[in-house]
């Protein structure tokens, strides 16, 4: 065996281990507790309503059994994996445990690879990879806040960031990757993509710093690139965003809350305290992160143009997250649906974690192998050491929630498929929101309770009178919706609760809701899959849309460097 596939199995090893430790912090008792918010229960209902996705953008068994389309406002293809882990295990909480130490663990390995391919240092990507994953606000998004899609996103951030250094460096057949990454991060979780475009961006105007850049074709090809990424990330995303926009045409729907920008973002001052704390209910980026900016200062000022623009990316992103920026001139802006200006301490995170790493590796660069393997031990116990302090003191705190504060696996598959929110009910609905949940029905303007049934694709309720009556089922109206009365298909009207009312027949009613993607929603999923194949195929092919013969390529590749 060589050195290299040895390193790489005790590489593994290490993240495996500290994936599933990060894990048994997360739910030290086999069980999983609702920190302040229903967040978890939120993105767990996700998971397992994809049980019927492929078929139908409603989930009758989850959310409640209200018809709610969340799925088709809040992109699910990677979280798609765990529903598969949740099949597997047959219970949402040790489902939810197991996904969350698969993703840990893709986590570390994203970071290791880009960053050995970024900085071709293994010390350095080693150290990026554990201080990346093990980061204090990376925690707060797991342990705290529950920001499944959030943390998520943390996979495929540095692939982002490495494939337009690509671009910027004039690799401009990577665009491919780029774009792929960036649609992968959108069809996660759209803000964190709005918040890295943001941070892409600046890299535009430092990289002018690079003689790189200091030609009319350069950034003609690079122009030329960056076209086509958007157009292939918006054909690669147009399976969610173009249903979202058809559904919001047809209703008006609850969009998630707007909140104050100028009082959710970070004063600087009480940010670096918080940051000497352990407490990630804080939203602050921890004492490590204290270190690596005093080490950014003194080292900074004589590094390499790519490390210094590095450091610069990252004194933005948290700048950005504080109220030294008038937020409030910008809260009535599409900016709004940033809801936390702290959000930027996610790409903080990614740039000062790249620097820190940057830093330690070049401080033992020509040392001896023991002291590098020190210095790789001290801060896998440093990182740790700080997870296991802030989620020890958290597991410890009191949660505000009252309902259900612990989901134990015992109970898990009821208490998830009865939990309701009202994130994405039509608009109308949201004054009879508990009304809806308690699934009361209106028989000619009474209320009354009747039996029903469903299946993950079906609502069904019977129903005998004599005399036809108006019935306003407890079921929400989005477009797509399909109303039979004994098999017979029948016209229905919205009622003033948003949700589906129908004309009886006399006698025996057999009354069954079901939704269909519109023909709209198939024709954007096909030309999504269609256009992800060929993303593929041009990530493979170096961007040519022909087949390149890759002997070819290194013969040519052979022969210029002979010349």
């Amino acid at each position: 065996m060589t050195s290299k596939k040895l390193r790489t199995i005790i590489f593994g090893i290490i993240f495996l281990v500290l994936s599933i430790l990060y894990t048994m912090l997360f739910a030290p008792n086999g069980n999983v507790r609702l920190m302040d918010s229903y967040d978890l229960l939120f993105h767990m209902n996700r998971i397992q309503s994809l049980s019927n996705i492929f078929v139908s953008p409603v989930n009758f068994s989850s959310w409640g059994h209200v018809g709610n389309m969340t799925s088709l406002f809040y992109p699910w293809l990677t979280i798609f994996p765990g529903f598969l882990i949740f099949q597997l295990f047959g219970n949402p909480v040790l489902g939810f445990l197991v996904y969350l130490t698969v993703i840990n663990f893709c986590t570390f390995v994203s970071a290791y690879y880009f960053m050995k391919k970024f900085s071709n240092n293994t010390l350095q990507s080693f150290l990026f990879s554990i201080i990346y994953t093990l980061a204090f606000f990376r925690a707060a998004s797991v342990f705290y806040r529950a920001g499944l899609a959030e943390y998520i996103s943390y996979i495929f951030i540095p692939m982002i960031f490495y494939e337009f250094y690509q671009l910027l460096i004039g690799k401009f057949n990577k665009w491919p990757l780029f774009a792929l990454s960036f649609a992968l991060v959108v069809m996660t979780h759209p803000l964190s993509a709005f918040t890295t475009a943001i941070m892409l961006v600046p890299l535009v105007l430092l990289v002018l710093f690079s003689k790189t850049s200091h030609s009319w074709k350069y950034w003609l090809d690079l122009v030329y690139s960056g076209v086509k990424s958007i157009f292939f990330v918006g054909l690669t995303t147009i399976g969610f965003t173009l249903p979202m926009y058809q559904q919001q045409k047809y209703i008006s729907v609850n969009r998630p809350a707007v909140i104050d920008l100028w009082s959710t973002a970070k004063d600087p001052v009480l940010l670096f305290q918080d940051a000497m704390k352990a407490d990630v209910r804080s939203y602050s980026f921890g004492a490590i992160f204290v270190f690596a900016l005093i080490l950014l200062l003194i080292f900074v000022w004589r590094d390499q143009l790519k490390y210094k623009i590095i450091a610069i990316e990252a004194v933005l992103a948290l700048l950005l997250s504080t109220n030294l920026i008038p937020w409030n001139t910008l809260q009535d802006s599409f900016l709004n649906y940033l809801q936390f200006p702290w959000r930027f301490l996610n790409p903080f995170t990614f740039f000062i974690a790249i620097y820190l790493s940057h830093i330690l590796a070049m401080l033992v660069d020509k040392r001896s192998g023991l002291l590098k393997v020190s210095v790789a031990v001290v801060m896998i116990l440093i990182c740790s050491f700080q997870i296991y302090v802030s989620g020890t003191k958290l597991n410890g705190q009191i949660t505000l929630v009252k309902d259900t504060p612990v989901v134990k696996q015992s109970e898990s598959n009821y208490i998830v498929r009865r939990y309701n929110q009202h994130d994405y009910y039509p608009n109308r609905s949201l004054k009879y929101f508990q009304d809806i949940g308690r699934h009361h029905f209106i028989v000619n303007d009474h209320k009354t309770k009747l039996h029903y049934k469903y299946t993950d694709s079906n609502y069904t309720v019977k129903y005998y009178n004599q005399d036809p009556v108006t019935m306003d089922i407890p079921v929400l109206v989005y477009k797509g919706l399909d109303v039979t009365i004994n098999n017979e298909k029948t016209n229905y009207t919205i009622s003033k609760r948003g949700t589906v009312e129908v004309k009886t027949k006399p006698g025996q009613n057999v009354i069954q809701l079901s939704y269909h993607y519109s023909t709209v929603a198939k024709a954007a999923i096909g030309l999504n899959v269609v256009s992800a194949g060929l993303l593929i195929w041009l990530c493979v092919n170096d961007g040519k849309l022909l087949y390149k013969k890759k002997k070819d390529t290194d013969t040519k590749e052979l022969k210029s460097k002979n010349s």
